[in-house]
């Protein structure tokens, strides 16, 4: 029988299982200002003795509920860092009862001044949790000025290429989703959005090192969820911003929002307009060889301006929440940008013997646009307590990228001599479209169980127009061996249960996915299409053990995919310059990985986790000799195996009781073997990473922050990335009554100028360094208005 089948019979048999009753307590936790408190500790005590029974966090909204499978009497205590602990009134809880609602708590902040330091307690900046790890983004002053993109890469525990790739401890192939949606972009196209949504929209950042079942199989290196800000304040207000920054170019921001909260009905809006301006420079040699020799090299130089780019983000939605706890969301995400750059590039072409054979400049212009919308439907509804709930979620997102690119290149004989020019445009019209549809229920089962059941399905279409052109005789003529029509559908149906269960100390998770796959890639110009089908299965396991209050011991299991996307096997030719293109592969297979881990955590201070993961038939893009001399292609290949060794070690401390401090230490060993070509590739190499935040509050609104961040290097395939280091600082002072903010940033304060990476395959050796825009210097305004 087919493990397609087994699944199915597995799924049918637990939703058929018979659902116990049982006594579940809910209650909700505000602060003095009426705002929901989430992360806040909640912590059921068995009366007389007092012994902890269970313990979980608030979400989002204030709400937590506990399922109590023993009637008796229990209190319940409230703690948060930076509040007043809190402990309820005995609460009698009695079989049959069903669901016990407390009465809503309030806890009061806990505020002091020491000798002209105002101390305003906060939770830790990264806080590690059973399933993932959380970076706090909101209220932090380094989030001014940067875009989603630089964020990423100096999130802790995360490594980023700067053209929308992520990796998380080390391990390539990290998927980017939004508010737990995906975002149905990738690589260039994710990189472009990330770029034009700001940092101070985010709430936090959640690493998902091993997800769940409940969360979609792609990502072989999990899973990282941006959560942007929410309206948790009542009544009706806003604020208006303003941002200018400055480094080899300017760039400037301003925007605002509304929101209006009144008893069920939760309405808000949000927009921004930003411009920006860069330059940009890299240097590239590239070394040809025959037979282990040195036949050829080629030395670019590039210069890069940006002027300019243009962008705008418009978010808007509503919530109502029903009599029966029901919860009707609708959302609007509009996002549109055009860049305009031009490059400069010298390139000299020299012999094994140093001496200049061919000389070249090229003159590039790039205008790229993308027009993103998301539309979001999503219910839910509570029935008794946090853990009996239906979800249903609807997506729509038509996506459009436009590419209008020309360059023009002269020739040179080695003394000087003009030998011509050439010239080519690229243009693209690129339209994705996703349609998305979710099921989820969740339900107690047993004395102390819950099962997770859910549905999803994704419809994802592609139309791809690339038209070359190439200048004959002062007109343009149609390359038609690298001009293509290309139309990409992916349909996905995917099935997944999930069991919950404690024992004692001890808490477990036990999950099954499935997921069937449709893929058709159709070649309209070659009028050939390629068709795939499969069906994978995706167990994950995960378990907790609460040893006493200082220990707490987790282990996680999960195996996950990466299918090829429609660059990745899309065959016709890109060019960059004359010299240097990329296509795609269209006999890809998609990628699996194994990964398990093992954490620790001591008081909830130090965290330490280690890892391992597997990978089979890893998609990697690989640079080698291209089809004529002196041209090089960059192109997607399978390697065969991949390993990943991982420890990290996070650490929140307080050197006083006005500074506070986040570490965050990772060392990892990355290994690829396999064969591509009958060219055997075997690229590993040892790295370490480490990020240290500071937060330091000072007497009458002033704050500031420092963080430093450095970077050893990476091995990915067959490149080898070099070390990457920077400092940033920021101070914001509050004024007229905490309604106005003055910002102030300095990022890349010491930085290195130029990071660089080495590739090395078959007969090609690329050496690049970077000397990126990174520096900046940065004031933002802004001014909150009403409730």
């Amino acid at each position: 029988m087919s493990a397609k089948y087994v699944f199915l019979l597995a799924l049918s048999f637990f939703i058929h299982t018979a659902l116990t009753a049982q006594v579940s307590l809910s209650g909700k936790v505000l602060t003095e200002e009426g705002n929901a408190l989430g992360d806040a500790s909640i912590s059921l005590l068995s009366i007389p003795d007092s012994l902890v029974y269970a313990q979980q966090k608030t979400d989002q909204r204030g709400n937590f509920s506990f399922r109590v499978d023993r009637p008796g009497t229990y209190k319940l205590h409230y703690k948060i860092l930076g509040f007043e602990p809190h402990l309820s009134a005995d609460l009698d809880l009695k079989a049959g009862e069903g669901l016990h609602t407390a009465v809503p708590v309030i806890l009061r902040a806990a505020g002091q001044e020491i000798e002209a330091v105002s101390v305003v307690g906060k939770q830790p900046g990264i806080r590690q949790y059973v399933d993932k790890m959380v970076v706090d983004v909101e209220g932090t002053v380094l989030s001014e000025g940067n875009n989603l993109l630089e964020l990423l890469e100096k999130t802790p525990g995360v490594l980023a290429d700067g053209k929308g790739n992520f990796s998380i401890q080390g391990r390539a192939g990290a998927r980017v989703i939004i508010d737990g949606r995906d975002t149905y972009l990738s690589g260039e196209q994710l990189a472009s959005m990330l770029r034009g949504m700001q940092a101070s929209d985010v709430a936090k950042l959640e690493l998902m090192s091993n997800p769940s079942t409940r969360e979609d199989a792609a990502g072989t290196a999990g899973i990282i969820n941006i959560v942007t800000k929410r309206n948790k304040k009542l009544g009706f207000g806003g604020d208006v911003f303003v941002r200018g920054s400055r480094s080899r170019g300017s760039q400037g921001v301003a925007g605002g929002g509304i929101h209006y909260r009144v008893n069920s009905l939760d309405m808000y809006i949000n927009g921004s307009l930003g411009y920006e301006q860069s330059k940009d420079s890299s240097a590239i040699e590239r070394e040809f060889y025959t037979d282990g020799s040195v036949t050829m090299v080629q030395r670019q130089k590039e210069q890069k301006r940006l002027d300019p780019g243009r962008y705008h983000s418009l978010r808007t939605g509503a919530s109502y929440t029903f009599d029966d706890g029901g919860v009707l969301d609708a959302s609007f995400h509009w996002m549109r940008g055009r860049f305009i750059s031009a490059a400069d590039i010298n390139m000299w072409i020299d012999d094994r013997t140093h001496v200049d054979m061919e000389r070249a400049t090229t003159n590039n212009r790039f205008d790229e646009m993308y027009n993103n919308l998301t539309f979001n439907i999503n219910y839910v509804n509570k029935y008794e307590g946090e853990d009996h709930f239906l979800k249903i979620n609807l997506d729509y997102a038509p996506h459009t990228n436009e590419y209008d690119n020309i360059f023009q290149t002269n020739f040179f004989e080695r003394e000087g001599t003009d030998r011509g020019n050439t010239a080519r445009t690229n243009k693209q019209a690129l339209s994705n479209t996703t349609y998305a549809g979710r099921l989820d229920y969740s339900a107690p089962l047993g004395d102390a169980g819950k099962l997770e059941l859910g549905w999803k399905a994704t419809y994802f279409f592609i139309n791809n127009d690339v038209a070359n052109d190439t200048l004959q005789d002062n007109s343009w003529v149609r390359d038609y061996t690298t001009s293509n029509r290309f139309q990409y559908t992916q349909h996905i149906e995917a099935l997944y249960f999930i069991f919950s269960g404690k024992l004692q100390k001890l808490e477990y998770q036990v999950g099954l996915r499935g997921e069937y796959t449709f893929i058709k890639a159709e070649q309209m110009t070659l009028q050939e299409t390629n068709r795939q089908r499969y069906m994978h299965i995706f167990p994950n396991a995960s378990a907790t053990y609460h040893l006493n209050e200082q220990h707490l011991f987790r282990a996680s299991v999960s195996s996950r995919i990466e299918r090829p996307g429609d660059h990745d096997i899309n065959a016709f030719r890109i060019y960059e310059d004359a010299y240097s293109y990329i296509e795609g592969n269209p006999n890809l297979q998609p990628e699996r990985s194994y990964i398990a881990e093992l954490g620790h955590g001591f008081r909830n201070k130090l965290f330490t986790t280690v890892s391992m993961s597997y990978g089979l038939n890893v998609i990697n893009w690989v640079s080698r000799v291209g089809s004529l001399p002196a041209e090089n292609l960059t192109r997607p290949e399978n390697i065969g195996r991949y390993r990943n060794y991982s420890a990290s070690m996070m650490y929140n401390n307080s050197f006083s009781s006005w500074w506070t401090a986040s570490h965050y230490l990772n060392g990892f060993y990355n290994s690829y073997s396999g064969a591509i070509n009958d060219i055997t590739l075997d690229n590993s190499g040892s790295s370490w990473s480490a990020n240290s935040k500071h937060t330091l509050h000072f007497a009458r609104g002033l704050r500031g922050e420092a963080s430093a961040y450095y970077n050893s290097g990476v091995t990915t395939g067959a490149r080898r990335s070099d070390r990457r280091y920077g400092l940033d600082l920021a101070a914001e002072k509050k004024m007229w009554k905490d309604r106005a903010m003055v910002k102030i940033a300095a990022t890349g304060l010491i930085r290195n100028a130029n990071p660089r990476y080495t590739s090395q395959y078959g007969d090609l050796i690329v050496y690049h360094s970077d000397f990126p825009d990174n520096r900046k210097i940065i004031v933002s305004v802004s001014y909150r208005f009403g409730e």
